[in-house]
């Protein structure tokens, strides 16, 4: 009897294989949840996907023609188009908004196309392809925030695609009693570490092609601009005002422990100085590396004569242990005196005064910072003389407007407001108290139109906007009123915890507020959002009642992932397991095949050869008895009154086969128990090593 690979391709995919899909798809699901600025209800994906995942299950058991099969391979590609082009439809159907920022806009494309697609799943391929846009999908996050609980995602993704490829294999091969596991498995790591390494290569070469020309002119928004040495108004803003509506995720990204007498409001990450009409860019910008007294110690580069000794209550310390994610920007509460981090070499941005790093600092990793946070005291900044708005060092920058930017009713309101304010800081904060009187902050504001001046539209149109036109607004109207000014990114510190004393910074904390500079101090932090009202704001036993609502969500999520990452990982140890030891169902010729499969296995261990392509079960143990003999082993008599009743045991009637079955068991126990006795330990398990190393290896 010969036992030859047999492949099947009308088999419909296993019940298991949908599992698996959906499975991979609701991990997906849960990390664009994780990722995105706000969490959103997946009711509505998650009732798509099940209703899609058994459909497609129930239609795969009928036989489908290859025109059906084409129909529906031209609807998948459709699907893909509409969930790239048409999101916000989409999005409207289930009351979800739009995100503008392309990253996010991405990912839930991807997601919608995920959810769409499960009613197309009708063969095996189909099925395992539904791992390519989710690994596109993770590999997207993953560029701007890494979690753990999507690093918790991502294992159990990759564990339903494992499942899937073992057992497209399995359908493959028509193996339903045996799987081959090393053939599997060099398939599963051979491809992911290719496309890995193709991923890799590739993907710079595709956003700087058809990346921008697919988010510019299918999706309708630019890719975030990198760094450019020369501004220009005609350059796409690096920081995009009047964006439209923003929501904020609770996410911890890290936590801050102040000492000294000053006790800094945000926690800076850089500074754009170059106003644009619609946003904002850093200009002229140079990489200036830090001194390194000692290792692990960095401290700011001044020219001869320079230095900067602020006085102790201007000085402060913050330790930041990081919560999430992986950052090169390092955070400071102020401007950088000394810094003790985990680093080889630290870079200082002039004159945007952030500082960076070639490798990335990771979740749990600290740093400590000694800065210097210039004073807010208002009788201090009324005795600072007036400050020109160009500065000829470069430690100072060029802050001016262009004349692409320069608009006269801004320069009437400013000169209006601070024509009668004897100081600086007076004309600043009569700047400040128009704003926050005129406008109010409003997370939910509709974007600007594409043709205005977000400004001009800001404090005359719409009267409406958060922390970006807020404080866009006030630096703009600063330097119409010849006043340097600027804006600066970062989080504000205002959530503490009550045990430890430390701040507790998410990502709702990121802000965006105005610096001033006076001449003698700095850059002075001033926020026109402090008091302006707001719109839709939640009342503090709301907010509360919330944050407990999201952290209870959130253990239960934990909860309910660490319990699906492990029946994946026990049903992969069951694919992989149960058919060497038996444990799945038998039916008689089932049996006889395992039974035969057992012996081949036990007298490799004394180094018979396999049986061949072709050659019988009768002619293979015939020639391992004579093989047997050779060695002097006792189990070759035993062999020979085992082979007819094995061959009987084959080919016999089903009642036949039923009487048979006690004593061909018998005998075969018979023969490996004393082939493991002839062996002993060690020659054991230098056998078994050996064995192991063909089945991966070959050879």
């Amino acid at each position: 009897m010969a036992l030859e690979r047999t492949a099947s391709t009308g088999s419909p995919p296993p019940i298991a294989a949908y599992g698996a899909v959906w499975l991979l798809t609701l991990a997906s699901m849960l990390v664009v949840q994780f990722a995105r600025v706000t969490e959103f209800s997946i009711v509505p994906f998650l009732v798509l996907l099940t209703v899609g995942t058994i459909f497609s299950a129930w239609v795969s058991r009928f036989p489908l023609s290859e025109n059906t099969r084409f129909v529906l391979g031209v609807i998948d590609g459709a699907l893909a188009f509409l969930c790239l082009t048409g999101q916000s439809y989409l999005n409207g159907l289930v009351g979800l908004g739009t995100d503008t920022a392309i990253e996010t806009y991405l990912s839930l494309s991807f997601l919608w196309y995920l959810c769409l697609r499960s009613a197309l799943m009708v063969s095996m391929s189909s099925l395992v392809f539904q791992s390519v846009p989710a690994l596109a999908l993770f590999g997207l996050i993953a560029t701007y925030m890494l979690a753990t609980q999507i690093l918790w995602l991502f294992a159990l993704m990759l564990l339903a695609m494992l499942f899937l490829m073992l057992a497209s294999h399995r359908l493959e091969w028509g193996r339903t009693e045996r799987l081959e596991t090393g053939y599997a498995l060099r398939t599963v790591f051979a491809t992911s570490a290719f496309t890995g390494i193709a991923a890799f290569l590739i993907t710079p070469l595709i956003a700087l092609t058809a990346g921008q020309l697919i988010s510019t002119i299918v999706v309708g928004m630019p890719f975030r601009a990198n760094m450019r040495s020369t501004p220009s108004a005609e350059m796409p803003p690096e920081l995009q005002a009047g964006a439209g509506a923003v929501a904020l995720s609770k996410m911890e990204v890290m936590r801050v422990h102040l000492e000294g007498e000053a006790q800094p409001s945000y926690l800076r990450i850089e500074s754009y100085n170059y106003y644009t009409g619609r946003g904002w860019n850093r200009g002229r910008i140079w990489y200036e590396e830090m001194l390194s007294p000692r290792e692990g110690v960095f401290a700011p580069a001044y020219p001869p004569g320079y230095s900067v000794d602020p006085p102790p209550s201007q000085r402060v310390t913050a330790t930041i242990r990081l919560s999430s994610g992986w950052h090169r920007n390092l955070y400071l509460p102020g401007y950088p005196l000394e810094i003790e981090a985990p680093l080889s070499r630290l870079h200082l941005v002039r004159p945007v005064s952030a500082v960076v790093s070639r490798d990335p600092l990771g979740a749990g990793e600290r740093y400590t910072v000694k800065a210097y946070w210039p004073t807010e005291n208002p009788r201090t900044l009324r005795n600072a003389p007036p400050s020109p708005s160009h500065f000829p060092t470069p430690f100072r920058p060029a802050i001016q407007l262009s004349r692409n930017t320069f608009r006269p009713q801004l320069a009437e309101l400013a000169q209006q407001l601070t024509r009668d304010e004897p100081t600086q800081y007076d004309k600043v904060m009569a700047l400040v108290r128009y704003i926050e009187r005129n406008t109010a902050y409003n997370l939910n504001v509709e974007a600007y139109p594409p043709d205005v001046d977000v400004v001009e539209h800001f404090l005359f149109e719409a009267k409406q906007g958060y922390c970006v036109e807020f404080a866009t607004a006030l630096a703009v109207l600063c330097l119409h009123a010849d006043i340097p000014a600027r804006v600066a990114s970062g989080f504000i510190l205002q959530e503490r915890d009550p045990d430890t004393g430390e701040y507790i910074v998410r990502e709702e904390h990121r802000h965006l507020w105005t610096e001033v500079f006076f001449e003698g101090i700095g850059w002075v932090a001033f926020d026109a959002t402090r008091n302006a009202p707001v719109i839709n704001a939640d009342p503090q036993a709301a907010q509360q009642a919330d944050e407990a609502t999201h952290q209870a969500r959130r253990r239960w999520l934990q909860r309910a992932l660490d319990a699906l990452i492990g029946a994946m990982a026990l049903a992969m140890l069951y694919l992989l397991v149960a058919p060497r030891l038996g444990w799945t169902r038998p039916t008689p010729v089932h049996r006889a095949q395992r039974l035969y499969q057992r012996l081949v296995f036990a007298l490799r261990l004394m180094e018979v050869a396999p049986p061949t392509v072709g050659q019988t079960p009768r002619a293979y143990l015939q020639q391992a008895a004579d093989r047997l003999r050779q060695q002097g082993s006792d189990a070759a008599p035993l062999l020979d009154a085992l082979t007819p009743a094995l061959v009987e045991y084959f080919y016999a009637a089903p009642q036949r086969r039923a009487a048979l079955e006690p004593e061909v068991a018998q005998l075969t126990a018979r023969v490996q128990r004393q082939i493991l006795q002839e062996l002993g330990m060690a020659r054991l398990i230098l056998r078994l090593i050996n064995l192991g190393r063909q089945k991966l290896y070959g050879g």
